[in-house]
Protein backbone atom coordinates (compact mmCIF):
# COMPACT_ATOMS: atom_id res chain seq x y z
CA UNK A 1 0.00 0.00 0.00
CA UNK A 2 1.47 3.38 -1.13
CA UNK A 3 0.92 6.16 1.68
CA UNK A 4 -0.23 9.58 0.42
CA UNK A 5 0.76 11.13 3.53
CA UNK A 6 3.54 14.27 2.51
CA UNK A 7 6.66 13.40 4.51
CA UNK A 8 6.71 16.85 5.96
CA UNK A 9 3.50 15.99 7.76
CA UNK A 10 5.27 13.29 9.80
CA UNK A 11 7.13 15.47 12.40
CA UNK A 12 7.41 13.35 15.43
CA UNK A 13 8.76 10.09 16.14
CA UNK A 14 6.60 7.52 17.94
CA UNK A 15 7.16 3.72 18.61
CA UNK A 16 4.85 0.97 18.60
CA UNK A 17 4.76 -1.46 21.36
CA UNK A 18 3.75 -5.20 20.86
CA UNK A 19 2.06 -6.65 24.15
CA UNK A 20 3.35 -9.89 25.34
CA UNK A 21 1.51 -12.16 27.71
CA UNK A 22 3.24 -13.74 30.48
CA UNK A 23 2.19 -15.96 33.33
CA UNK A 24 4.26 -15.80 37.00
CA UNK A 25 3.50 -17.57 39.80
CA UNK A 26 -0.16 -17.62 39.22
CA UNK A 27 -0.63 -14.08 37.97
CA UNK A 28 -1.08 -12.61 34.56
CA UNK A 29 1.01 -9.82 33.53
CA UNK A 30 1.90 -7.44 30.22
CA UNK A 31 5.20 -6.07 29.10
CA UNK A 32 5.62 -4.31 26.01
CA UNK A 33 8.16 -4.64 23.91
CA UNK A 34 9.67 -1.61 21.29
CA UNK A 35 8.10 -3.28 17.52
CA UNK A 36 9.41 0.09 15.90
CA UNK A 37 9.78 3.26 15.65
CA UNK A 38 7.41 5.59 12.90
CA UNK A 39 7.18 9.21 11.78
CA UNK A 40 3.46 10.33 12.66
CA UNK A 41 1.85 13.62 13.22
CA UNK A 42 0.56 14.30 16.85
CA UNK A 43 -2.48 16.32 17.95
CA UNK A 44 -3.10 16.21 21.15
CA UNK A 45 -7.07 16.35 21.41
CA UNK A 46 -7.61 16.58 24.98
CA UNK A 47 -5.81 17.25 28.27
CA UNK A 48 -7.86 16.97 31.62
CA UNK A 49 -7.27 16.18 35.73
CA UNK A 50 -9.23 13.25 36.73
CA UNK A 51 -9.58 11.74 40.24
CA UNK A 52 -8.82 8.43 41.17
CA UNK A 53 -8.46 6.57 44.27
CA UNK A 54 -8.46 9.98 45.33
CA UNK A 55 -5.22 10.71 44.01
CA UNK A 56 -5.16 13.75 41.49
CA UNK A 57 -3.97 12.53 38.16
CA UNK A 58 -3.31 13.53 34.20
CA UNK A 59 -5.04 12.63 31.24
CA UNK A 60 -4.03 13.06 27.77
CA UNK A 61 -5.55 12.34 24.50
CA UNK A 62 -3.98 12.42 21.28
CA UNK A 63 -4.78 11.82 17.34
CA UNK A 64 -1.69 10.06 15.76
CA UNK A 65 -1.35 9.99 11.75
CA UNK A 66 1.15 7.46 10.16
CA UNK A 67 1.38 5.78 7.18
CA UNK A 68 -0.50 2.03 7.20
CA UNK A 69 1.02 -0.41 9.07
CA UNK A 70 -0.62 -3.78 9.29
CA UNK A 71 -1.30 -5.92 12.52
CA UNK A 72 -1.26 -3.11 14.72
CA UNK A 73 -4.25 -3.76 17.22
CA UNK A 74 -5.63 -1.83 20.41
CA UNK A 75 -3.57 -3.88 22.48
CA UNK A 76 -0.47 -2.43 21.63
CA UNK A 77 0.48 1.01 23.12
CA UNK A 78 2.44 3.87 21.70
CA UNK A 79 5.48 6.15 23.31
CA UNK A 80 5.50 9.58 22.32
CA UNK A 81 8.39 12.30 21.97
CA UNK A 82 7.69 12.84 25.72
CA UNK A 83 8.48 9.19 26.66
CA UNK A 84 5.70 8.85 28.15
CA UNK A 85 3.37 5.58 27.40
CA UNK A 86 -0.12 5.99 25.87
CA UNK A 87 -3.01 3.27 25.20
CA UNK A 88 -4.35 2.96 21.79
CA UNK A 89 -8.28 3.37 22.00
CA UNK A 90 -9.27 3.39 18.52
CA UNK A 91 -7.87 2.93 14.99
CA UNK A 92 -8.88 3.82 11.65
CA UNK A 93 -7.23 3.32 8.37
CA UNK A 94 -7.68 4.76 5.22
CA UNK A 95 -6.83 2.27 2.07
CA UNK A 96 -7.19 4.83 -0.62
CA UNK A 97 -4.09 7.45 1.41
CA UNK A 98 -2.59 4.73 3.18
CA UNK A 99 -3.08 6.28 6.40
CA UNK A 100 -3.52 5.07 9.72
CA UNK A 101 -5.11 7.38 12.10
CA UNK A 102 -5.24 6.20 15.76
CA UNK A 103 -6.34 7.02 19.09
CA UNK A 104 -4.50 7.00 22.34
CA UNK A 105 -4.85 8.00 25.47
CA UNK A 106 -2.29 8.43 28.69
CA UNK A 107 -2.35 5.01 30.47
CA UNK A 108 -2.25 5.43 33.55
CA UNK A 109 -1.82 2.08 35.22
CA UNK A 110 0.10 1.55 37.81
CA UNK A 111 2.87 -0.74 36.34
CA UNK A 112 4.36 0.17 33.27
CA UNK A 113 6.30 -2.35 31.89
CA UNK A 114 8.63 -0.99 28.78
CA UNK A 115 11.57 -3.17 27.53
CA UNK A 116 13.68 -1.75 25.04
Amino acid sequence: MISNIPAGKLTARVTLLRPSRTISTGTHAVTYTDEVTVWANLKQVSLREIMRSQVEMQTETYTVLMRYRPGITQEWCLRLPNQKRYRIISINTDPESGAMIIGAELDNSIAQTVTS
